[in-house]
């Protein structure tokens, strides 16, 4: 709760690098943010005129207003956003305590907020002194189920065992607070006394470990005892050990840990426990564990009390040293949201297909795993095998979505012990299903004995969109679960056949993501992976001698990391610009500005003699394309969306040097860009076939120029003239984009005048609109545009770059868009559409500031519009408007700073507005 106060403001909302209270910083310099709430809820035009922050070492001090570590003073400032830090230099395991206050727009000041903290992580790598990485020496399997058949070839292989590691340690004072400093790989869990520490799974987050490897941190102080303590650990493969699927050597080495344990007691001394050498271990009851084939655990072999004080470990083996997985043995601490259970599925249907067999049918496409609990026999061996779609049979899983590429499908086997009810999820696997296949049960299975478990990364969720078509909100719930379903420490193309970070992926799916989630710190991470994976070959040495390299396809891993083609590496530039535009955060694109600078001179050589970008991928899965059968479904060239792409990254990198004091450079870009502009219609604008108009030569190609800004004003009617011949007379009036163009093409026709046509083919249930394959029963978007009452189920099912475009939902039917001159939402545009073609819509999200709404309700004679506009920031409103409407607020005519904007065929009532809620009304005069 926020501190009361006598002004009409306080504060709330507190956080350090967008968390609250964090104890795992590793910045010298955090930044902070608050938010503003007025007493009055009817307050409006609140904003922030000046700030002060007061920073201490402790609660008692700050109490006191004895800023110890930093005093601000009154700050002339309306920014509430990423305020860095400029105190006293912070130490490593530092704990700091904080509050603010502000002066309103009236020059009030308030009174303090709550207090707020953080905690500094460890710093340095010499605070890692005294711990080792330790691990596992040899393979100490004793189960006849420990090894897995690849498909292909029928041979036989095992995995790197996941061992268990423990020792005791004795405490003799009072604890007043202890931390474990815990990096895993590839995945960890931490037990102390028996219990495991913690909600978090497949811990740590998934980086390229031969750059740096995350910590994690965790506060043990509620577990630990006076006396005798027992640490454990439990290691999986995951991504780090994962020596079976594509290719062996993806690999990084076999588990291994390095942690620090460190107590401080109550009479100020402190205690450290480390991993060394002294450590036990031995093999635990997962006998198979790998992250594309799954996991096998054998209940036979479970060690009771293993991690409890006491245990009688004279027989397990000394831990041995095991190398650093990268040679500066760099360890960053995972400021990402971890990875938990965020969902539980009971069956909603149990098909039996055979003696002992049965088909459990959850649904909705998620990922995760699944938890059963059974009462059978010792040995008995139940098989799970998890699956996207049946065959059309209905009685037979389709292995095909899920891919043959990992060398083996995903099966979960557990061996039962015996001896009453026993339960078990696998701790370090996860797969993406609907269905699973489960055989040697007793009994049929049911909501008590299986459930599918939703594992992903805990973003938390802070946008919502819902109107008066279901069909609309079924493509926007589809979206949100197909990104949830792909969030596992980095944004994946999809959850079971592949798990990459697919950088193309990535950018198509980047504003739907900001709109409806807070992916501040995950996508930051990315980012680092990005630049942890800059590769080089040939020509990239030629190119930028003596720099790192430019972005692969795939960040991390070593799985298709060749230097990617553009239309996929431009994610690099894309996506710290929309982290600009949508949370304000900056330092994220100056700390890669170098990187991107090399970018655009890399992909700037493959300009040819007629100034286009010769590189590219092309517009990825249009309808019906298949790249190895059928070529001629991309209509969009390669090259015409690789210069496209080049052409918005040069003005994107051209305005973001401008902001970060680059003018030499900024000037470049967009020269360059005015260059490449010319090229690019000298060379792709061709007459329609069939139409007196011109265009690009596709979809894709018309609506990446027309959003990216390359057509010339006094074009666009003739661009939009043909792009709507090429739909209704090429297409019988459906698209044929892939994801480039797909991701704005609803946008695009909104907000040329062509909103009853956007509104026609999202609800189109004829192939391939977005309402054809949600028509289908699919829960999530596929990666493929297939006739799927007609093909036979291929490719995955699960692929956020397919659910881009409703991006549109939040950014032309609620109208909410971010400014790059105030960034953050400070200052921001509400201009909704459809408001003709539905009934009403209701668009949420949280802004920095606070929460943005646009509700609105349309009807043949009135246009309502409810809108909450932050404390702190301002809009520019644009309301549909026909001649002799009259505007009202709160049953109130507004006559005054009211523009009107004619745009094409549409007018608009243009209104500035300050923060607060209000009610407007439009009607016939």
């Amino acid at each position: 709760m926020a501190a009361a106060s006598a002004t009409p403001v306080y504060i709330h909302d507190l956080k350090v690098e967008h968390l609250v209270n964090p104890i795992h910083l590793d910045t010298n310099t955090p930044r902070f943010s608050w938010m503003l709430k007025s007493n009055d809820p009817g307050a409006r035009n609140v904003s922030q005129k000046a700030y002060q922050i007061l920073a201490a070492s402790s609660l008692d001090l700050l109490n006191g207003e004895q800023a110890d570590l930093w005093d601000s003073g009154r700050v002339e400032s309306a920014q509430s956003v990423l305020i860095p830090y400029a105190g006293s230099p912070l130490k490593s395991r530092q704990r700091c305590f904080w509050k603010v206050r502000v002066w309103d727009q009236d020059g009030q000041v308030g009174q303090w907020s709550e207090t707020a903290s953080w905690e500094m992580a460890l710093l340095d790598a010499r605070d890692w002194a005294g711990s080792e990485w330790i691990g596992h020496d040899g393979d100490t399997h004793h189960s006849e189920h420990t090894a897995r058949e690849q498909l292909q070839t029928k041979k036989t292989f095992d995995s790197h065992p996941s061992p268990l590691l423990r020792k005791e340690v004795a405490l003799d004072k009072e604890v007043r607070s202890a931390r474990a400093y815990v990096s895993g790989v590839g995945y960890f869990e931490l037990y102390i006394n028996g219990s495991k520490v913690g909600e978090n799974l497949l811990d740590p987050g998934q980086t390229n470990y031969n750059k740096h490897t995350l910590y994690v941190t965790h506060d043990i102080t509620k577990h630990l005892t006076s006396g005798t303590n027992a640490l454990g650990i439990w290691l999986g493969n995951g991504f780090y050990g994962q020596n079976l699927a594509f290719n062996p050597a993806f690999k990084y080495g076999k588990p291994s840990v390095r942690a620090k344990f460190v107590i401080d007691y109550q009479d100020g001394s402190r205690a450290e426990f480390a991993t060394t050498t002294d450590w036990k271990t031995a093999q635990s009851p997962i006998i198979f564990d790998n992250i594309y084939w799954g996991e096998t655990y054998d209940a036979r072999l479970e060690i009771p009390d293993w991690s409890k004080p006491g245990f009688d470990d004279s027989r397990w083996q000394t831990a041995i040293k095991q190398p650093s997985p990268c040679p500066d043995d760099k360890l960053r601490s995972q400021l990402i949201p971890p990875i938990q259970v965020m969902d539980r599925l009971d069956p909603i249907k149990v098909i039996p297909i055979g003696e002992d067999k049965y088909i459990v049918d959850f649904g909705k496409n998620i990922a995760g795993s699944v938890r059963i609990t059974v009462d059978q026999q010792a040995g008995d061996l139940i098989k799970i095998v998890p699956a996207e779609v049946l065959n059309k049979d209905g009685k037979s899983l389709n292995m095909r979505t899920m891919g043959g590429a990992p060398g083996s499908d995903h099966e979960l086997w557990y061996i039962c012990k015996g001896g009453g009810p026993e339960s078990w999820s696998p701790r370090f696997t996860y797969t993406g299903f609907q269905f699973v296949e489960i055989s040697g049960l007793k009994e049929p299975p049911t909501k008590d004995s299986i459930q599918a478990l939703m594992i992903r990364s805990a973003i938390r969720r802070t946008g919502d969109f819902s109107c008066s078509d279901e069909m609309l909100n079924k493509q926007y719930q589809a979206s949100l679960l197909t990104l949830e379903d792909n969030w596992h420490s980095i944004p994946e193309d999809c959850p079971h056949r592949e798990k990459c970070g697919w950088l193309g992926d990535a950018h198509a799916a980047a504003d739907i993501s900001f709109y409806s989630y807070d992916m501040s710190r995950f996508f930051t991470k990315f980012m680092w992976d990005i630049e942890d994976s800059l590769t080089k070959d040939a020509r990239v040495r030629k190119v930028l001698k003596n720099r790192p390299g430019v972005p692969p396809m795939v960040s991390p891993g070593k799985r298709a990391n060749r230097v990617g083609n553009i239309d996929w590496a431009v994610a690099y530039v894309i996506v710290p610009w929309r982290m600009y535009l949508h949370t304000g955060e900056l330092d994220v694109f100056k700390h890669h500005y170098s990187n991107i600078k090399d970018f655009i001179t890399y992909y700037g050589s493959f300009k040819n003699k007629d100034g286009i970008i010769a590189d590219g991928l092309g517009d990825w899965c249009p309808p019906r394309w298949d790249r190895k059968a059928a070529p001629e479904y991309m209509e969009c060239h390669p090259h015409v969306s690789g210069t496209a792409f080049y052409y918005e990254a040069l003005q994107i990198t051209g305005k973001m040097a401008r902001k970060m004091g680059d003018t030499k450079y900024a000037s470049w870009c967009f020269k360059e860009a005015e260059d490449i502009n010319r090229a690019f219609h000298k060379t792709w604008l061709k007459p329609v076939k069939g139409s007196k108009h011109q265009h690009y030569g596709s979809q894709t190609a018309t609506v990446m120029a027309l959003r990216f800004g390359m057509t010339p004003e006094n074009q666009v009617a003739d661009r939009m003239a043909a792009l709507l011949h090429d739909i209704e007379e090429l297409h019988d009036g459906h698209h044929s984009c892939g994801i480039h163009g797909l991701r704005h093409f609803y946008t695009v026709l909104a907000e040329n005048d062509q909103e009853v046509l956007a509104y026609r083919m999202l609800t189109d249930t004829t192939f391939p609109g977005p309402a054809y394959i949600l028509s289908q029963g699919l829960s999530t978007w596929p990666e493929r545009q297939f006739e799927w009452d007609k093909e036979i189920y291929r490719n995955s099912f699960n692929h956020p770059m397919q659910g881009g475009f409703t991006a549109f939902m939040h950014e032309s039917v609620g109208g909410i868009q971010p400014t790059f001159e105030q960034p953050g939402y400070k200052h921001f545009t509400l201009k909704p559409h459809l408001t003709t073609e539905l009934k009403w819509a209701k668009t949420s999200m949280e802004s920095p500031y606070g929460s943005i709404r646009s509700d609105w309700k349309s009807s043949a004679d009135q246009f309502e519009w409810t809108v909450e506009i932050p404390p702190n920031s301002k809009a520019t409103l644009y309301f549909p408007y026909k001649k002799d409407q009259v505007l009202s607020e709160d049953n109130k005519v507004l006559e005054t700073e009211i523009n009107i904007i004619k745009e094409g065929n549409q007018t608009w009532l243009k209104h500035e507005v300050g923060s607060g809620l209000y009610h407007f009304t439009i009607t016939q005069s």
